[in-house]
């Protein structure tokens, strides 16, 4: 089988992630790497040894390429995933699909008329804790879901120092939609309505205009509820620079995750660590864990046209959940989800 040639666009903090996947992968053929920043693209293309661009449609006029893996910025999906699709390249893209519903529509529309498939990496679906529980939910005597509650929040430091566009995003953008796709995942069916509360303050007075914290409420097709929490404003002391946890009550069960509890521990005479040892570690230079593990499924779904774990309408459907919490937290009102 023929080694897939794959373009990366996006060289930040997860388009290196992406690099070094395919550069490891013995089915993909890195090819090129491009970001709008020249020093960020002559650097990586230096770093992996392949062409680097700063302009995509060059890069795809120039380079003899398959598919196409985005990780750009949350907000700036929509025009290279648009670009790709006009090139007819299968894409990856990171998630959020998009940020807004009209975009998420406007992609599908596209692809489904260039004949494009296109991913979206919501790599919580590959997380081993995330598959147990999904494989209990799916058995029948752990009874109907209830009731749910999932929290993922973020420190400081990720709105403030590491995410030059936060004030463009938001806790809902960033790691809310991690949560409406797993929580819909778990579920296998739609949200039917959601009602949300936000706080905003503590990020605008240090400049960013953004939501602090947003708690929603959602409702879905088979009567369970959920609580949704997401915030990026834990101390930066914090063991990790993320924590999360999820319940779920079933009629004859009930499931709990704590993503501190990873089984590592690191102290040092600052402060405790508990990183998270599944997410993505480097063993001898090669990222492993289940960070990466959705790119590597993108390269074998393609090869052997296989479905995608995590597909438009996965992605579409996250989308309808965040532009309604969104607008639930701002008019204080209950808003039903609408789909055209």
């Amino acid at each position: 089988m023929e080694k897939l040639n794959v373009a990366v666009v996006g060289a930040g903090i997860y388009g290196r992630n992406h690099l070094n996947a395919y550069k490891w992968n013995p089915n993909a053929n890195l090819v090129a790497v491009c970001d709008m920043n020249e020093e960020v693209a002559k650097k990586a293309g230096k770093e992996y040894e392949v062409k680097f661009y700063t302009n995509m449609d060059e890069m795809l006029q120039t380079e003899d390429i398959d598919v196409v893996s985005i990780a750009t910025p949350d907000p700036y999906h929509k025009e290279p995933v648009l670009t790709a699709i006009k090139y007819k390249k299968d894409v990856l893209v990171e998630k959020p699909l998009a940020t807004t519903s009209a975009d998420a529509y406007e992609i599908i529309d596209a692809a489904n008329e260039a004949g494009v498939r296109v991913m979206v990496d919501y790599h919580k679906r590959w997380d081993p804790a995330s598959i147990a529980v999904k494989n209990k939910l799916n058995d029948e005597a752990s009874g109907k879901p209830v009731r749910g509650y999932m929290r993922m929040d973020n420190i400081y430091d990720v709105a403030e120092n590491w995410l030059k566009w936060s004030a463009n995003s938001s806790p809902v953008h960033f790691v809310g939609t991690h949560c409406y796709d797993l929580i819909r995942w778990y579920m296998g069916c739609e949200v039917t309505e959601v009602y949300a509360i936000g706080h905003k303050g503590i990020l605008q007075s240090k400049g960013i205009d953004t939501y602090d914290s947003i708690t929603a409420n959602l409702t879905f097709e088979n009567g369970c509820t959920w609580t949704v929490e997401n915030a990026w404003i834990l101390p930066n002391g914090f063991p990790k620079a993320d924590d999360g946890c999820t319940e779920i009550l079933c009629e004859n069960t009930m499931i709990r995750i704590d993503s501190q509890k990873r089984g590592v521990e690191f102290f040092d005479d600052k402060k405790q660590y508990t990183p998270n040892i599944c997410f993505m570690l480097s063993n001898n230079g090669r990222l492993r864990g289940f960070g990466i593990d959705p790119l590597d499924d993108f390269i074998d779904c393609i090869q052997n046209n296989k479905p995608f774990i995590a597909n438009l309408k996965d992605g579409l459907e996250a989308e309808l959940i965040a532009e309604a919490v969104h607008k639930s937290a701002d008019t204080h009102e209950i808003v039903k989800i609408g789909r055209r």
